[in-house]
């Protein structure tokens, strides 16, 4: 009669006392923000052999016999974290987060490093993001990135130098884990302005609009010579009689380089291609100095028209956030066949001219303020008596070669689909097309009103910007209704400007703005914090990293919610939400603890009844061990 029972007793009581201590800090823990509860298992102790047994013995017709074997008890075999997700909670807290999936947050403290899944985060007062032990929050910082790009002035004349416009902005770069580290945010940060690099347009211009009075694109000055810039192009690189011979003739015919009244006729669709690609009608630049000392002014300037089919503003802002504007002129240099200008039952199309102007301060539309439009190129505004006066074609003199950025018709298909880009096209490539058309550019000056523009000046502040009217080349996706019986008709934007209907509502967008101060922050499904400014902008300031291990089980629970990796975990492997098998982010939110209280408390009576039952059996080998002595007595 040994004390094995004593000890079996006493081994379960160990035993359940330490499942009640689990159940314990599982239960206090069930508030507690990112908790991951814990479960234990158990195995039987080492049993001592009372009779190994035996085989079986055929010779003595004897069957086999069990060994007899008695138990020393149980033990804990393993306490494990339950790493599955706990309830997500909105807080409305700008800058918690939960971790929804695979993944944990990365903290520091001096030179230790901490995994948790705890997104109740803060800024402390330098602007560091922590979490609720102070400790330091990693991830990407945007920083301010200076992009500078060179305006070549060199047509002004070989003395100029170069332009360079520098602008600012804030960049998240996230593609360097070298870059990871603290993440700090100055509360009171402001965002760098932005310079408008681009005006985008979409709507409809007016397809039916009588181009003309006089059913013309030209008028006569009074000086008897014709107002040549809106239609000039159609002379320098047109012949005396056709604009493109494959697809638009000029009703009627030049005659002896004078032109009469006439309207564009339309052979074939634009857009239809040659060589495999929509190809720009052949087009040039325009010699504004020689057409104002002919026409004594320019086109907006006379009739016709007036005033111009279309006109919008768009205000726009500088490298240092000043805002500007600018005004467009649209005017309308064929309609779609109104008075039988084209064929009847053949294609009909719709042509405008556009021009841009620098309106900045309520200032009047005027030649003084040109930025650019059809027909106008880098090199119209020059230096008088300049050896690239005239038809400049950008870096070279070769006859015939466009401008990098100029501005040309905008041609409509039959079907109201735009065909062209408003951009001069590029050097041709004999014996193949030309290439495709440019983006038109305008320069927009400071408020010197010693500047003058498209060509830029050295010392001045110009700002380069695009004009995108859509994409060009797009047939057969047109839908044109309402011309003639349908007063109102309707519409389809497909891309950028179109012509669809008989009236004009095209507007205009820009991507520049001014500076803003940061008003508040938010996590995105990436961990990404984004900011918003005064200026209505919103931009990624920091984003934070998520790290993983190839077994959760074996990190280290170190208290304040922290884990750190352990010889079992496996090593660290740093991403980003949404990537790489790592969970998404929910801003305003955390994540609860994963207790579930109901099995919590059903495992403690189990725990409890274990418990009193191994107490009841040391009671039961107390008595055994008493009667035994009292035998002996």
């Amino acid at each position: 009669m040994g004390s094995s029972g004593l000890n079996s007793a006493i081994s379960g009581l160990q035993a359940d006392s330490s499942w009640l201590d689990v159940i314990g800090n599982n239960i206090s823990n069930t508030n507690t923000i990112g908790f991951k509860s814990s479960s234990v298992s158990f195995a039987s102790q080492f049993s001592q052999a009372l009779s190994s047994g035996s085989g079986d013995n055929a010779s003595s017709e004897l069957g086999g016999v069990n060994p007899e074997l008695v138990g020393s008890g149980t033990r804990v075999q393993a306490i494990q974290t339950d790493f599955s997700a706990g309830v997500i909670q909105q807080t409305g807290v700008t800058t918690d987060l939960a971790i929804n999936g695979n993944g944990f947050l990365v903290a520091k403290s001096g030179a230790s490093t901490f995994l948790t899944r705890a997104g109740n985060l803060a800024f402390d007062s330098q602007g560091f993001l922590v979490d609720s032990t102070g400790a330091l929050v990693q991830g990407y910082t945007a920083s301010t990135t200076y992009t500078t790009q060179i305006i070549n002035s060199v047509l002004n004349g070989p003395n100029v130098t170069n332009l360079n416009t520098t602008t600012a902005s804030l960049t998240l770069n996230n593609l360097n884990p070298s870059a990871i580290g603290n993440i700090q945010i100055n509360p009171n940060m402001t965002i760098p302005p932005k310079a408008t690099t681009q005006i985008t347009f979409q709507g409809n211009l007016d397809a039916a609009q009588q181009a003309t009075t006089n059913g013309g694109i030209f008028n006569m000055a009074p000086n008897g010579q014709p107002v040549l810039p809106i239609a000039a192009t159609l002379i320098v690189l047109g012949s005396a009689t056709t604009v493109d011979p494959d697809r638009m003739l000029t009703v009627p015919p030049i005659v002896a380089g004078v032109p009469a009244n006439f309207n564009f006729s339309q052979i074939a669709n634009l857009s239809e291609q040659i060589g495999g690609q929509p190809v720009p009608l052949n087009n040039g630049f325009i010699n504004l100095t020689g057409a104002k000392a002919a026409a004594g002014n320019y086109a907006w300037e006379q009739q016709p028209p007036l005033p111009p089919s279309a006109q919008m503003s768009q205000t726009v802002f500088d490298s240092t956030g000043n805002q500007h504007n600018i005004t467009f002129q649209f005017y309308q240099i064929n309609d779609i066949g109104a008075g039988g200008v084209n064929p009847a039952g053949g294609p009909s199309q719709t042509a405008y001219a556009w021009y841009a102007f620098d309106t900045t301060g309520n200032k009047a539309v005027s030649t003084n303020n040109l930025l650019g439009g059809t027909g106008i190129g880098e090199g119209d505004f020059q230096i008088p008596g300049n050896i690239f006066d005239g038809f400049d074609r950008g870096s070279t003199t070769v006859p015939g070669q466009p401008v990098l950025y100029g501005g040309d018709f905008l041609y409509f298909n039959t079907d109201g689909s735009l065909a062209s880009s408003g951009g001069i096209g590029g050097p041709p490539s004999p014996p193949g097309p030309p290439n495709f058309m440019s983006i038109p550019r305008i320069y927009l000056p400071n408020d010197d009103p010693s500047v003058t523009s498209p060509i830029p000046t050295g010392g001045a502040e110009i700002t380069p910007i695009d004009l995108n009217f859509g994409s060009f080349g797009i047939l057969g996706v047109g839908k044109r209704d309402g011309l003639t019986g349908d007063a109102q008709g309707s519409y389809q934007t497909i891309n950028g400007v179109n012509t669809y209907v008989p009236d004009s509502h095209a507007t205009s967008t820009q991507n520049g703005f001014e500076d803003g101060i940061l008003q508040s922050v938010n996590f995105d499904q990436t961990g990404t914090l984004i900011g918003s400014f005064s200026n209505g902008e919103k931009t990624a300031l920091a984003q934070v990293v998520l790290a993983s291990v190839s077994n959760e089980g074996g990190l280290a629970s170190v208290g304040d919610n922290h884990f750190q990796e352990s010889t079992n975990s496996g090593a660290l492997t740093v991403g980003l939400a949404d990537q790489n098998g790592l969970g998404t982010i929910t801003g305003d939110s955390i994540e609860g603890s994963n207790v579930n209280i109901t099995v919590e408390l059903s495992n403690m009576i189990v725990a409890q009844r274990g418990f009193e039952s191994n107490a009841r059996m040391i009671t039961v080998q107390s008595d055994k061990l008493q009667t035994l002595a009292q035998l002996g007595q």
